[in-house]
């Protein structure tokens, strides 16, 4: 059975705003709460956990004034995503990074060596918290929005679970109906990172 990380709700409801779907104040008192009070329950039962938080970190990643966008196919474990396109990576965090210094980046670091064979990157500042009620998966996760400059050639390792190439913003503009609700809420809050779209 599949463990992953929380945070209690309870603890993170002061800076979780009502009406802010992308929360870019506090973000190191959160981040300070992720690493000091998570703790790790199974995967099954956290899905629908309201007491819990699932953390996520989503790695937004860019070359060359393009963003890596991918497709989710029908072999992703999360069935409420089938379909749909994304400008964001990452997943959950497992027990195995808990020895690691830091668990979110340790997290994010695995899951863009299996998504993308990306082995080397600077780990970048968080961006923002997404913090979306609008989906039902949503409800129950945070996303850790980590936009990374990519130097070098990636490409979708796990071919039956997605596809994903360099798109522009225009081709993302026109995906934007068919995306998951964190990438619309992460392109709509681009230029807080992407100097060209200030």
């Amino acid at each position: 059975m599949e463990q992953v990380l929380v945070v209690p709700t309870d603890l993170l409801a002061p800076y979780l705003s009502a009406e802010a779907d992308l929360i870019t104040e506090a973000i190191p008192d959160i981040l300070d709460l992720v690493q000091r009070h998570h703790q790790f329950v199974d995967r099954d039962y956290a899905e629908y956990a309201a007491e819990y938080k699932q953390i996520i970190p989503y790695a937004v990643l860019m070359q060359d004034g393009k963003y890596f966008l991918t497709q989710r196919l029908r072999k992703q474990t999360e069935k409420r995503l089938h379909g749909m396109y994304s400008i964001g990576l990452g997943g959950h965090i497992n027990p195995e990074e808990e020895a690691l210094d830091d668990v979110i980046a340790g997290g994010l670091r695995r899951e863009l060596r299996e998504e993308v064979g990306l082995q080397a990157f600077s780990m970048p500042p968080c961006a923002g918290v997404i913090h979306d009620r609008a989906a039902e998966v949503s409800n129950y996760h945070l996303g850790l929005v980590y936009p990374i400059q990519v130097s070098g050639p990636i490409q979708v390792r796990e071919v039956s679970k997605m596809t994903g190439a360099w798109a522009d913003a225009g081709e993302l503009t026109r995906h934007l109906p068919e995306m998951e609700t964190w990438s619309q809420i992460v392109w709509a809050h681009r230029a807080l990172w992407d100097p060209a779209q200030k």
